[in-house]
């Protein structure tokens, strides 16, 4: 059994997986029910407001990717729903403050900031595509900080 969801504008299929408690986007986009979808959107980083997808009835709900123990070297994300990053298992590289990342030669930064609770929290990645949107990638590598 499965729930139909509508894209809304800014979604990725990443963001639908994380919010809905599934370990990566393949859960939803490779389910079944989804078959007419893949036909449709045959590169699942090109899905468009309106678009409409079933989402799978999970019978044992799975953790929020931060709370998933990454490689020793990896700094977990903080368990906030505000900063989703698009590569967690790679962590750019930084100086001195983590605001202070940097990319690969071909790549640029896109940074935002977000609340979880009275913190504001500094998300970026390391995009190969620049754009004024989030979650355009592929990306290189992803990074979080406090910021307050």
């Amino acid at each position: 059994m499965s729930t139909p969801y509508t894209i809304r504008r800014g979604d990725t299929l990443t963001k639908i997986a994380n919010r809905r408690g599934f370990r990566n986007w393949r859960a939803i986009y490779d389910h079944p029910d989804n078959a007419g979808f893949r036909r449709l959107r045959p590169n699942p980083n090109l899905i468009y407001p309106g678009d409409v997808i079933q989402i799978p009835e999970t019978s044992t709900p799975t953790a929020h990717p931060a709370q998933t123990p990454g490689p020793p070297a990896q700094i977990p994300i903080p368990d906030d729903k505000c900063c989703f990053l698009a590569r967690p298992d790679n962590q750019c590289p930084y100086s001195g403050d983590k605001s202070n990342y940097t990319c690969p030669p071909g790549y640029v930064k896109h940074h935002w900031t977000c609340t979880e609770g009275t913190r504001q929290i500094g998300c970026g990645e390391c995009a190969k595509v620049p754009s004024d949107s989030c979650w355009i990638g592929p990306f290189h590598c992803s990074i979080w900080w406090y910021v307050t």
